[in-house]
């Protein structure tokens, strides 16, 4: 049973920390540069709470919801540790932080890094760790500190703010339009060349709402990486889906069909509740949220 006057050494708590944020010892060990003791922190850090901190899983770790609530006060335990050593040694009490940002791939692609640098620039101390990823990240289990999204979050205790929405528009190459044609009403698609992947999301809906017979067979050049597809755009593949900003920006493709209202996917900036007290990831939010 817990003893509130025995108090948990910091190194199991700094073991449980770098545990919780990798989702397994090997992962921690992996990134932390440690040396494969964790396990017995853990174990000692849970016989000296009286608690279970994670599940045991075939694939991992996962925090239980009494690990989910002691992690944020870990961390901040890690911190109060971190500037006793700064403080010690004299230094500036500035010290430099990690900020995990998640966002889909063709967001970490086409966006972030004109972002990133400028804000690299300004924030010489933050250190940014950015994973390109469709997949959504969970922000409670700190999986990310901040999650660019294209729908709004359904999890209690997030911070979510809608920043805009990202304008999306047929494009081709010049040469590639000159050898087919250019289409002039949505109808001409028909024949041509088209990049792309089948799916249920929001932007296949908005197309079949156009009339275009968006499924399985309607694509010529199928990819599901964002990135792949644009640059099979720029290489004269077909017509494909791009950044209305980014396509515009670039002299080698021209849009398709500009009467064609844009197509729309709402962006949504999210944090967990952390953000109001943490000044380093409140700085990226802000940033973000000025800048996308």
């Amino acid at each position: 049973m817990f003893n509130p006057l025995r108090t948990p050494k910091l190194v199991y708590v700094q073991s449980f920390c770098a545990v919780a944020r990798h989702g397994s010892i090997a992962a921690a060990v992996r990134s932390e540069g440690g040396v494969p003791t964790l396990s017995r922190h853990i174990t000692a850090l849970e016989l000296d709470l009286g608690v279970t901190l994670f599940d045991r899983r075939g694939d991992g770790l996962a925090l239980t919801q009494t690990g989910v609530r002691l992690f944020e006060h870990a961390e901040d335990v890690g911190k109060a540790a971190a500037r006793f050593a700064v403080a010690a040694s004299g230094h500036d009490n500035q010290i430099a932080v990690n900020v995990r940002i998640t966002a889909s791939r063709a967001v970490a692609n086409f966006m972030l890094p004109n972002i990133l640098a400028k804000l690299g620039s300004a924030q010489p101390d933050i250190v940014i760790e950015v994973v390109a990823t469709d997949a959504s990240s969970n922000l409670l289990m700190r999986e990310a500190d901040i999650a660019v999204r294209m729908f709004r979050p359904t999890q209690a205790n997030l911070i979510a703010k809608k920043i805009g929405e990202l304008q999306l528009a047929p494009f081709a190459t010049s040469e590639y339009l000159a050898a087919r044609g250019t289409p002039q009403t949505i109808e001409d698609l028909h024949g041509h060349d088209i990049i792309g992947e089948y799916s249920d999301d929001r932007t296949s809906a908005e197309l079949r709402a156009m009339g275009l017979p968006i499924g399985p067979d309607f694509f010529r050049f199928k990819c599901d990486d964002p990135t792949v597809a644009w640059n099979m755009v720029l290489a004269g593949c077909g017509i494909g889906i791009g950044h209305l900003r980014l396509g515009n920006g670039d002299p080698r493709v021209q849009r398709v069909l500009p009467d064609m209202p844009n197509l729309t996917l709402p962006i949504w900036l999210t944090s967990h509740a952390e953000l109001r007290t943490s000044a380093r990831d409140l700085i990226v939010f802000d940033s973000l949220a000025d800048t996308l």
